[in-house]
């Protein structure tokens, strides 16, 4: 393994492998994990789309209602469904609820941060930070790192899509 391999896995494994929590004065907690986003092609207009996980490890359900970030003023949540034999994005309306216990994957072909209209390119190795909004006020920042996905013991998280239903 070359130098250059083994640093940008030492900052994967880091980066990936650390948890982020929040916690208000209900208890409620949830934790985001495995955030990541692929390195998007250098032209106009430049789209690209962030996945992480989160899992509430509270006794009552939170709800994700939006998502900010500096790399563009059009982030939103969205979710890809297979409607009349075509695969489809659509922005979610009324925010992503997570029950207590349940672990959402956001994931290529399933939940996702949508980032439109940016104004640089996503490049492997960067990272910049997102901002999680939760119902009742509360935010989150997350730093996704840019690059593959990430393997999660021995499974990719497309494997995974997502486990939320509606």
């Amino acid at each position: 393994m070359t130098i250059k391999k083994f640093a940008w896995a030492a900052l994967v494994v880091g980066v990936l492998g650390s948890n982020v929590a929040f916690a208000h004065d209900h208890g409620a907690v949830v934790e985001v994990s495995h955030p990541w986003a692929r390195a998007t092609p250098p032209v106009k207009p430049v789209h690209g789309a962030a996945y992480l996980t989160l899992t509430n490890t509270s006794d009552e359900a939170v709800v994700l209602e939006g998502v900010t970030t500096p790399v563009t003023d059009k982030a939103s949540i969205h979710e890809t469904q297979k409607v009349d034999g075509n695969m489809r994005m659509e922005k979610l309306k009324g925010g992503l609820e997570i029950e207590p216990g349940q672990t959402v994957k956001f994931a290529p072909g399933g939940y996702h941060v949508m980032l439109m209209d940016m104004d640089e390119p996503l490049v492997a190795g960067s990272h910049f930070p997102i901002t999680l909004e939760f119902q009742g006020g509360l935010t989150e920042q997350v730093e996704i790192q840019v690059g593959d996905e990430p393997e999660m013991g021995g499974h990719s998280m497309g494997d995974h899509s997502k486990e939320h239903a509606h």
